[in-house]
């Protein structure tokens, strides 16, 4: 199913804003060493497994995935 992009008038700049769906993968990720919970949001599941690695700390032997998914946000386009 094809995602339409959605257009909003701005009375401040007396203009047309549109906003285009974008897919994003979406992780959650535990480190049980240090008792955090992050959530990464990229392009791909790679990109979000690339911010987990380097949001490790020295305490963190372990990450754990907690969720994946992926989402659908809203770039803003000027018309």
């Amino acid at each position: 199913m094809q995602k339409q992009p959605y257009k909003v008038w701005d009375s401040q700049t007396a203009s047309m804003t549109q906003y285009k769906p974008r897919e994003v993968y979406k992780m959650v990720v535990d480190y049980p060493g240090s008792s955090r919970q992050l959530e990464f949001i990229g392009m791909d599941r790679g990109s979000c497994i690339l911010q987990a690695e380097v949001a490790k700390t020295e305490t963190d032997t372990v990450m754990l995935t907690v969720t994946e998914e992926q989402i659908t946000v809203y770039q803003k386009e000027k018309i």
